[in-house]
């Protein structure tokens, strides 16, 4: 399920750490849609199976401070769950016409959530551009710390080959880490690029690469995203 989610805001001014913000703006939605869902959602760390971009105006970044063209953004929201995709739906219908805190310099409202259609891959071979960086995050349980590494790191792709796994193997069942393992991600224009999120640096990447594998899975990177952190704003992709 694709949303696409059209905002105005008060001011041209945003946080570079909007990303926080945004989620924000779902969750006091989901609060109030749907409480069960919301304890589910963000009671604990719960495994997020939904991603989110945000499209923002000719943005000029000046620190922590980014200034839009136009006092508007448009987040798209995508996730491979029907019964979730519903509920993030009711959330932000829940929220639609009312001004909500966006960061102390500006505040936030929903105008209008629309249903995009989706086009199924039937291909093993596809190119993809993304709408938000993918997070590859190495993970220490020990020390609770975390590394990131961007695509051209020797432990790149092994990294998010095993992250993946993780993630489907409880919807896909055991099977699929041999699908996950056989596939291919060839760099066709890809760059690193830091991002600020809930005051951590992450490093991770940004543009055009090719990906070989079942058509099932590159279906569920397309409605689910890829890589680490979807839930906070990354690794939402897209065809081209």
């Amino acid at each position: 399920m694709r949303l696409k989610i059209s905002c105005e805001l008060t001011s041209d001014k945003i946080p570079a750490d909007y990303r926080r913000k945004v989620v924000s703006v779902m969750k006091a939605g989901l609060s109030k849609s749907n409480e069960e869902k919301y304890k589910e959602m963000y009671s604990g760390n719960k495994q997020k199976n939904f991603t989110f971009s945000v499209y923002l105006p000719k943005p000029v970044f000046n620190g922590t401070v980014i200034e839009l063209e136009q006092k508007k953004l448009v987040i798209n929201f995508a996730t491979a769950d029907a019964e979730l995709g519903i509920n993030y739906y009711n959330a932000l219908m829940n929220v639609r016409n009312k001004l909500l805190p966006f960061s102390t310099m500006n505040q936030i409202r929903v105008k209008d959530i629309k249903i995009v259609r989706e086009e199924p891959i039937v291909s093993d071979r596809i190119a993809f551009k993304t709408l938000s960086p993918i997070v590859c995050r190495d993970h220490n349980k020990e020390t609770r710390k975390d590394w990131f590494y961007w695509w051209e790191e020797d432990a790149f792709e092994a990294i998010l080959k095993r992250n993946l796994y993780f993630q489907l193997r409880d919807k896909f069942g055991e099977y699929v880490k041999d699908d996950i393992e056989a596939l291919q991600f060839k760099k066709v224009a890809i760059k690193k690029t830091v991002v600020v999120c809930y005051n951590l640096h992450v490093a991770c990447s940004l543009g055009k690469f090719e990906l070989v594998g079942q058509p099932y899975l590159l279906n569920h990177f397309v409605q689910g995203g890829i890589g680490s952190m979807r839930g906070m704003g990354f690794g939402m992709i897209e065809t081209i």
